[in-house]
């Protein structure tokens, strides 16, 4: 029996873990017969998740009732607790040999539960109300991201008997998500007949994880303003997490941020109150000249006398230049391998990370429920999609992620606000041509993302579509799939997968970055010790951790703006900080004038030559001299008329990147 469930909660475990120019030059030749079983295919995760589609659920799996009946009255993130959930048995009982399993959302550090150990976190107490009826629990999975698997023995339970689980019993506590999040869930599954089959209760209880006191601020203004011009900043405090920070000791906190740094003829505050989430907005008046670049700089007072300061990304202010807006076009909530609502996630990107452009992409087909069979999820993702539309202030794009252990994985994107799940599992859809040829004609575009590498890399024997695929994600948290030379590379890439190869074979794809976050905190998961954020201290500076942004160069912010400027492919790729990339072409085409403006000294800055069109070797990287410790470089880039495409790439003494181009003849 033991053997059978194991089975059970390793299937379940993969479903779990992992991840997660212009439109009218001639597209690549589509192939005859395109690599339809590329090697970097997962074809035991594709072959579970085809079974577990196929396989017949029995009428009582995912039945029951759960409650939670004790639960702590705070717990801040990373915190540790202790929650005692009621399961009452449902009419349709659980056989002899049935299966309960118990999983807080198993991405983000919560104690995996376990029945073994009341020395060790996570140690769970479990209480059935039938004498004549024992539980066999057994853990499946490490210290996180793993689940309880209680196998009923002796006899079956019946409608309205009772299981309790009484999870952080222990000395140690359980231990809660290291992000803030609402509405964290407790899932509790059943596979009421023990046939390995199973499915979630779709009520199970959900709990609040609050954010840590206040370590950090940060500010964020526009990247372009015209002279004279009103420009809105954003001011917010944050944990060590990155999470949006509104309390101290439990009470509701208000503070106030000094602002320095302007040019003497704007007009700035002296100081801002933030809200009771640790915000603020306030307006800065710029100057009449133009200004190469102006950062300024918050300092808020924390608890024991303590401050926090944090310098704003640049402002270039002139009259001409296409302004910059920032979008990021990738990221997960609890609904798939995120933590955080819906509501939140939206709220943290407009209010928070100050983005003028924000989708979110939860999966079709990963997690603990899946979004391709739950309607009134994507109805909940769409309805809060529309409502924080706002024109000239904050565009959404309704999204998901279409994920293919096949050909890699790839995000679609609705620019009219509606649409439907193509989900990759359905044999209607699950090549990239069957996606492409679904959406053809439609305001809707793909990005093929952490393509050179883990969790799978893009299967590219399917030329991207010109018109619905002209860009790619170049940079997230993962790291970057440019080349093997790229500053901080995705894990698992293999030789030929990488972007740059598909520029070097033809492919027209414009640069993107967007987070892929999991943390909620879309626009800012590069400040995550998650991902690799570490803070300064005596022995080394501030050092960026991934991420990735969209900066997409539109004078308008309305949808149909921003779609018309990533199919012309007027974008360019951060690994998350705000870099300022003004580019212009001399009339010859033979050089690009080229100013960039760091939110960090530029450590260097290479130009890579894509090889002439009837060549069959590869790109070139040239380095550019520079000045040490340089914010703000302005050079003219070689343009040279043998290469098919150029793009530069800059990286910061803290890490952080950006992606400029490509720029094809």
């Amino acid at each position: 029996m033991r053997s059978r469930h194991h089975v059970l909660a390793k299937s379940l475990l993969v479903l779990l873990v992992g991840c997660g120019g212009t439109s009218d030059e001639a597209s690549p030749t589509r192939p005859e017969e395109p690599n339809e079983r590329p090697e970097t295919a997962l074809w035991p995760q594709v072959e579970r998740f085809r079974s577990d589609l196929a396989a017949a659920r029995h009428r009582s799996d995912g039945k029951g009732a759960v409650r939670i009946v004790d639960e702590p009255e705070h717990v801040a993130a990373g915190g540790v607790g202790r929650w005692t959930l009621e399961l009452v048995v449902s009419e349709e009982g659980i056989a002899e040999g049935g299966v309960i399993t118990f999983m807080p959302e198993p991405y983000w550090g919560w104690s995996t539960p376990q029945a073994v150990r009341e020395d060790l976190p996570g140690y769970t107490r479990v209480d059935v109300s039938r004498e004549d009826v024992s539980l066999d629990a057994w853990t499946f999975g490490g210290a996180e991201a793993g689940m309880l698997v209680l196998t009923v023995e002796n006899a079956a339970l019946a409608g309205g008997d009772v299981v309790t689980l009484d999870y952080g019993a222990g000395a140690m506590g359980a231990r809660a998500d290291r992000y803030a999040s609402r509405e964290a869930r407790l899932w509790v599954g059943v596979d009421g007949d023990g046939d390995g089959v199973r499915a979630m209760i779709v009520d199970s209880p959900a709990v609040d994880v609050a954010p840590r006191e206040p370590e950090r601020v940060v500010l964020l203004g526009p990247s372009v303003a015209r002279p004279g011009e009103t420009a809105r900043y954003h001011v917010a405090a944050l944990d060590g997490w990155a999470n949006a920070a509104p309390e101290i000791d439990g009470t509701a906190w208000r503070a106030e941020v000094a602002i320095d740094g302007a040019p003497s003829d704007w007009t700035v505050p002296t100081s801002v109150a933030l809200d009771e989430r640790g915000r603020a907005e306030f307006d800065v008046v710029v100057g009449d000249a133009a200004e190469e670049a102006v950062r300024l700089r918050a300092t808020l007072p924390l608890p024991e006398e303590a401050f926090a300061v944090d310098v704003a990304n640049p402002l270039v202010v002139d009259a001409d230049a296409t302004r910059v807006i920032w979008g990021d076009l990738h990221g997960h909530t609890g609904l798939s391998d995120g933590t955080g609502t819906v509501l939140d996630y939206f709220t943290y990107a407009r209010d928070t990370a100050r983005l003028d452009v924000l989708a979110l992409t939860d999966h079709d087909h990963y997690g603990p429920r899946f979004l391709d069979a739950a309607p009134e999820w994507w109805d909940h993702i769409q309805t809060v999609t529309t409502d924080f539309h706002a024109p000239g202030r904050f565009v959404t794009v309704l999204g998901y992620e279409w994920t293919s252990w096949i050909h890699g994985h790839r995000h679609v994107l609705y620019f009219s606000g509606e649409g439907e799940i193509l989900s990759a599992i359905d044999q209607n859809y699950d090549t990239p041509f069957e996606l492409w040829e679904a959406l053809r004609g439609r305001a809707a575009m793909t990005l093929a993302h952490h393509s050179s590498g883990n969790p799978i890399p893009v299967n590219w024997s399917y030329p991207p579509d010109p018109e619905l695929e002209p860009l790619t994600e170049i940079a997230s948290v993962h790291g970057s799939s440019e080349a093997r030379d790229a500053p901080v590379v995705v894990g698992g890439s293999r030789e030929g997968q990488f972007v740059r190869d598909q520029l070097d074979r033809g492919y027209r794809l414009g640069f993107i970055g967007s987070g892929d976050s999991h943390d909620g905190h879309p626009g800012l998961p590069h400040l995550s010790p998650g991902y690799g954020w570490r803070p300064a201290n005596a022995r080394r500076d501030e050092l960026v951790g991934s991420g990735g942004l969209a900066a997409i160069r539109s004078n308008e912010l309305t949808r149909d703006a921003v779609l018309a400027a990533l199919r012309a492919r007027e974008t360019y790729a951060t690994s998350g900080p705000r870099i300022v990339a003004l580019v212009e072409r001399d009339t010859d085409a033979s050089h690009l004038d080229v100013r960039l403006h760091g939110c960090a000294p530029i450590r260097a800055i290479d130009l890579v030559v894509g090889p002439a069109a009837d060549s069959d070797g590869g790109a070139s990287v040239r380095a550019i001299p520079l000045e040490s410790g340089e914010l703000d470089v302005s050079l003219l880039a070689p343009f040279p008329a043998s290469a098919a495409y150029v793009y530069l790439r800059c990286v910061q003494v803290d890490g952080a990147a950006a992606w400029i181009g490509p720029f094809w003849r």
